[in-house]
């Protein structure tokens, strides 16, 4: 929320700065008066000097810098006075334009009368057909390749998956196909004209100024065709129906089509040498009309411009939804501010920037547009699982506004910097511009390291899961964990974001003028002081760096650090977390640990006992605990999980109840837990087939009595059952309880 914040909110500020800057260029331009006393300037004012007044007049002005020459000094007063000066020289100016309406009428006769000088209307009329013929021949030979290459270069809508990343591609192809089309245009056109009539320096001006109006209007019309896709929802740019999206399609043309040939017109009439007060009140009027049509082709499409902004996100905040409500009636106000402004500059006297309203027009339609253009590509690679995509469409929406304001500035020929050499001023807008390019170049390094080491991480648990089977935090107590790769890789991202920052951090502070150099001798003093006095911390870290070099543990791999046991989840820089298998989590720092039992290294061993009475067949228990052994190296679950196969050792202890006998078998890291189970199951199984019992505790008492003397038999019975039932609570393996 906060970046889609910062975001509408520089392009809030890319839109009034292309007012608000042509107006403070204005403004710069009134030259403020000096405070000092007046020096003379004049003939007169030298007259009645002294000769050595004058010399040393002219000695200061020979040594003087030219900065302190032409450093103005700043008077509220004369400030108020030029700008009072200005608006009545611009109202005298729009007082003389306006008052040449009366001259409108003629102006149609004092063109033709100069377009036939020298020559008879039928020569007039043998021009315009012939531009109409060469304009049909170019018209056919745009279609003819129009046709050529939606076949040949697959620039059909229809034949480009919708939604794929292949757009781009088409996207860009697209315009450089109307660009070429509309080349194609004009060069067959003007070599049939040259052919057809080469006529005199006015035929040719006449016939290259419409020629010039139909380029453009071909031009604005395939960008708007490629942008808005009219006829193909699937690669419309915008989030619009069909309905909307052709609506503002015709609009535009048609808009382009009247604006540009009325424009074009305007400049004939100059061509012919009509020009003064009338010609400019031409302008004026040609300018209105464009201005109104474009913002009733803004206000008409206002719901569908609203509709774009709101699919940009998939649940759109509150400053999102505030912004679509607002922007749409806002930008149908931008040409006729535009127009109000481009009338400023006729009356005071300064060139129109015609070019200058229609690219703000242009470039405030487009940015809404091709920012939630990219905002909804980045949730569909983010659906996909493309990080690499969705981090370039996040990228380009950071930059679009770093390059629109450039074009603004551009098009109303404004200077981004506009202030004196070596002045403080230039320094604190040299350091702006260095620190967002700064900030720019970071971001995008950033999000380049967070996506290989987050494809790399996807990589890694991946072939864990194939290999293993499950997550390992969901392994078996021991079990394998992860590689040693996927265990540094959060390190690696965390260590180059603390290092990525503290860099932007020095470099910004250079760009203001910082010197950086006693900075860092200082960080390392500070340094140095903090590692004394922070033992335990710099102990816990270097520490924990050898552990990490030495690979003596991984995410995932069951530890015995002597305090505390359990499964490591997370490593940090000076600490790591182990949960136990009870669900504790317990934050060991690394300065604290002397010796680490790692259980999932390697391979494991799991050594199983069993007792059997005395009178057993110790050759026979061997022979079937072998074929015990070979049918577990069968079963499907377990069989790939052995290392060494299940075996038994022999007896190894006799104690009151019968022999001991031994049982091993080595495996993959915490697998040994199921292989148990299927071990006892099949041993259990094993001897009762065949009728081989295991040794129970048995307590013998003798009672030399008289069988009839009941009391003492059900005394000794008691004592028995006693002993019987400490045994069985004895913890001891294998067997059950019994008595006789």
């Amino acid at each position: 929320m906060n970046g889609l914040r910062r975001l509408w909110a520089v392009m809030i500020t890319v839109a009034l700065l292309a007012f608000a800057l042509p107006v403070m260029a204005q403004v710069k331009g009134l030259s403020p008066a000096s405070t000092e006393k007046a020096e003379p300037k004049t003939a007169a004012d030298i007259a009645p000097l002294s000769d050595e007044e004058v010399r040393r007049l002219l000695l200061k002005k020979l040594t003087e810098e030219p900065s302190a020459r032409e450093k103005p000094v700043f008077n509220p007063a004369n400030a108020a006075y030029q700008i009072q000066r200005a608006f009545s020289r611009a109202h005298a100016r729009a007082s003389e334009i306006f008052g040449s309406y009366v001259d409108l009428p003629a102006l149609p006769n004092e063109w033709w009368t100069r377009m036939t000088k020298g020559r008879d209307g039928r020569a007039l009329a043998k021009v315009a057909v012939v531009s109409l013929i060469s304009f049909g021949i170019g018209f056919y030979g745009a279609y003819l390749l129009r046709r050529r290459l939606t076949r040949s270069s697959r620039l059909s809508m229809a034949e480009t998956p919708a939604g794929q990343p292949g757009r781009v591609v088409w996207f860009m192809g697209r315009l450089l196909a109307e660009t070429i089309i509309a080349a194609a245009m004009a060069g067959l056109a003007t070599l049939a004209f040259s052919l057809l009539l080469p006529g005199d320096g006015r035929d040719r001006t006449l016939f290259f100024f419409y020629l010039s109006g139909i380029v453009i209007v071909m031009l604005i019309t395939g960008l708007s065709r490629t942008v808005f896709a009219p006829d193909d929802t699937g690669q419309r740019l915008p989030a619009m129906t069909d309905a909307q999206a052709r609506r503002l399609h015709r609009s535009i043309m048609a808009t382009a089509a009247i604006s540009v040939f009325a424009f074009f017109a305007c400049a004939s009439f100059s061509a012919v040498g009509i020009g003064g007060d009338v010609h400019d009140l031409l302008l004026i009027l040609v300018g209105l009309l464009t201005s109104l049509l474009l913002s009733a082709t803004i206000w008409a499409s206002r719901g569908a411009i609203c509709d774009d902004i709101l699919t940009g996100a998939r649940e759109p905040g509150h400053v999102r939804r505030t912004i679509a409500q607002v922007w749409p009636t806002a930008f149908a106000l931008v040409p006729l501010l535009s127009y109000l402004y481009i009338l400023l500059n006729l009356f005071l006297g300064y060139q129109p920037l015609y070019g200058g309203g229609l690219l703000t027009f242009f470039v405030l339609l487009m940015v809404p547009i091709v920012e939630s253009a990219l905002n909804r590509m980045a949730l569909r690679f983010d659906d996909r699982g493309e990080a690499l995509g969705a981090a370039g469409a996040r990228v380009g929406r950071i930059a679009l506004p770093a390059f629109a304001l450039p074009m603004l500035a551009t098009g109303w020929r404004i200077d981004l910097l506009p202030v004196e050499e070596g002045t403080w001023a230039a320094q604190v807008a040299q350091a702006l511009l260095e620190i967002t390019i700064i900030l720019f170049i970071a971001y995008a390094i950033w999000q380049i390291v967070h996506i290989v080491v987050e494809r790399q991480i996807v990589k890694e648990d991946a072939a864990y899961t194939a290999l293993h089977g499950a997550d390992a935090m969901e392994a078996e107590q021991g079990g394998a964990g992860l590689s040693r790769t996927r265990t540094l890789l959060p390190l690696v991202r965390r260590a180059a974001l603390i290092a990525l920052g503290a860099l932007v951090l020095l470099v910004v502070l250079s760009a203001l003028g910082v010197d950086i150099g006693p900075l860092l001798a200082g960080a390392g003093v500070v340094g140095l002081a903090i590692g004394f006095g922070s033992q335990t911390l710099v102990r816990d870290i270097v520490t924990g760096f050898f552990f990490l070099m030495e690979d003596a543990f991984r995410i995932g791999e069951y530890l015995d650090v002597g305090s505390v046991k359990g499964t490591v989840e997370e490593i940090s820089i000076r600490s790591m977390k182990l949960r136990h298998h009870r669900g504790a989590l317990n934050t060991v720092p690394f300065g604290s640990v002397d010796v680490i039992q790692n259980f999932s290294r390697d391979w494991a061993i799991m050594k199983l006992r069993i007792r059997v009475p005395f009178e057993t067949d110790l050759n026979k228990v061997r022979k079937l605990l072998k074929k015990v052994g070979q049918e577990m190296m069968e079963e499907e679950v377990i069989r790939d999980d052995f290392l060494q196969p299940f075996k038994a050792q022999g007896a190894v202890e006799v104690d009151d109840y019968g022999f001991v006998i031994s049982t091993k078998f080595m495996c993959k890291p915490g697998k040994q837990f199921v292989i148990r189970r299927y071990a006892f199951q099949a041993m259990q199984d094993a001897f009762e087939a065949e009728g081989i019992p295991f040794a129970k505790p048995q307590v013998r008492v003798v009672v030399e009595t008289p069988d009839d003397d009941t009391d003492t038999i059900n005394a000794a019975a008691g004592a028995s059952a006693s002993l019987i039932s400490r045994a069985a609570e004895a913890p001891k393996q294998g067997g059950t309880a019994g008595a006789t």
